[in-house]
């Protein structure tokens, strides 16, 4: 009698049980992958709004004007009526259609939605109406500016010019880590940049 030799029904089954043990295996290590790869694209995404916050916001300081003009005070920050971080900057800036001296506003505030939003103003100092806000950025758990006059560093500032000028930021996606921290320079008269 001829023995044929093929798979018992056993042995099938002993390898489709290994086989999707192993597949499952694979497909844990696919997800976790993808898994750790979102989170660090979303860490990186918080960090490059972190940094184009700052570098946007250091240009506008750079160009801090030396004197007030018609009234408008050189910087005031600190927190609102609605307890929101802000910074209020007259400046020269190069960034809109018409350059020129410019007053700045930055606030943290929500938006219709409820969601932490950056909103930033920009008017000419010859320009009577208000100027509409706009949404610069989401992503920002938490803002603070302090300023330090030379001894102390305050919360608020309102006249004149500070020597520094610290700004904290919590970022929602990097919310377990340390806030972002950067100190600006202030330019001060008679002084070189």
């Amino acid at each position: 009698m001829k023995r044929s030799t093929g798979f018992t029904l056993l042995e099938v089954l002993v390898a489709i049980a290994l086989a999707s043990i192993l597949l499952t295996s694979i497909y844990g290590v696919f997800t976790a992958a993808s898994t750790a790869k979102q989170q660090v694209e979303k860490q990186g995404n918080a960090l490059h709004l972190g940094r184009v916050v700052i570098a946007r916001l250091d240009r506008e300081l750079l160009g801090l004007a030396m004197t007030t003009h018609g009234g408008e005070t050189i910087l005031s920050g600190g927190l609102n009526e609605q307890g929101e971080a802000f910074i209020r900057l007259l400046t020269w800036t190069n960034s809109s259609p018409q350059p020129g001296l410019r007053v700045v506003t930055y606030r943290l505030g929500p938006d219709p939605d409820r969601r932490m939003t950056l909103w930033r103003t920009e008017k000419s100092v010859y320009q009577r109406a208000e100027a509409g806000e706009e949404r610069l950025a989401q992503g920002i758990e938490a803002m603070t500016f302090e300023f330090y006059d030379g001894q102390n560093w305050r919360e608020s500032w309102s006249t004149g010019r500070p020597k520094l000028v610290r700004l904290r930021l919590t970022l929602q996606d990097r919310s377990s880590y340390p806030p972002l921290v950067s100190v600006f320079d202030m330019p001060q008269a008679g002084r070189l940049l």
